[in-house]
């Protein structure tokens, strides 16, 4: 089996956690690294594994869609957290997740915008999605597997034809970063929250993203599974819930597809 050119060395050299990422599993290829990370739990894996892999041949975006990895070019990484009780709410953690890598990525240099619920932007192009998942395990405590997918030194003629001119990375805005010091950096923004939101539950988080976003005020649609939502961005709940007026009454999306500015139709 192929090794991973995942460069362990530098990863641990810039990595500064005390637990999240010290447990680190990488592949040249998987079929998802979200499952992965699900087969690894239900072999005992630790809480805070981390698992890399150069290329998947099944990664999956939200609503199953495919997100594609130029084989050692972009960044595949899912993160096993446990809890030992149900996630309160469970719709925050794709928000820590996006917020840390925010974070992490203007320490190397780039400023991003985030995109609710689980996308990061440059401009109007996608750098990286966020895909989260939770399941009761077998011993009765609960687990999240956090996949990241980041576009990190691809060049345009890399990414498929159907995502075209929607995708960006970090070498094509200028960001020369490796896939190894995104990845630590990721990590290293997103423990502090986690340990946050452990303790004192998700405001903190939802705080900090809300400050981030700047379309509040604005008219949006929101389009999940063929149905529209549309209204005025005013907020985010106690769940990471999108609440939009809509003439006086408050509605509150979970997930979907936003478009600030579009009317449904």
């Amino acid at each position: 089996m192929a090794e991973s050119t995942f460069d362990r060395h530098a990863f641990a050299g810039s990595l500064g956690t005390l637990r999240i990422g010290r447990s680190l599993y990488t592949r040249a290829e998987v079929d998802s690294t979200n499952d992965w990370a699900w087969r690894a739990l239900a072999s005992g894996a630790e809480d805070g594994a981390a698992f890399v892999a150069d290329r998947q041949r099944a990664g999956r975006g939200r609503e199953g869609r495919a997100w594609h990895t130029t084989p050692g070019k972009g960044l595949a990484l899912s993160l096993l957290l446990t809890l030992e009780r149900p996630p309160r709410a469970v719709g925050v953690v794709p928000l820590a997740a996006g917020l840390a890598l925010a974070r992490g990525i203007e320490r190397l240099g780039l400023k991003t915008r985030l995109k609710w619920p689980n996308d990061l932007l440059v401009g109007s192009s996608k750098l990286a999605g966020i895909l989260c998942e939770s399941r009761r395990t077998p011993r009765g405590a609960w687990a999240v597997v956090v996949g990241v997918g980041v576009n990190v030194s691809q060049q345009r003629e890399e990414f498929p034809r159907e995502v075209g001119e929607q995708a960006t990375s970090l070498a094509l805005e200028g960001c020369g970063a490796s896939r190894e010091h995104v990845a630590a950096e990721l990590l290293n923004a997103l423990e502090p929250l986690w340990d946050v939101m452990a303790t004192r539950g998700a405001e903190t988080v939802l705080e900090a993203w809300r400050a981030r976003a700047t379309f509040w005020g604005q008219p949006v649609t929101v389009r999940s599974l063929g149905r529209a939502q549309s209204g005025i961005a005013t907020g985010l709940d106690d769940g990471g819930g999108l609440m939009l007026d809509q003439g006086g009454r408050t509605v509150v999306v979970l997930a979907g597809d936003l478009d600030v500015g579009a009317a449904s139709g």
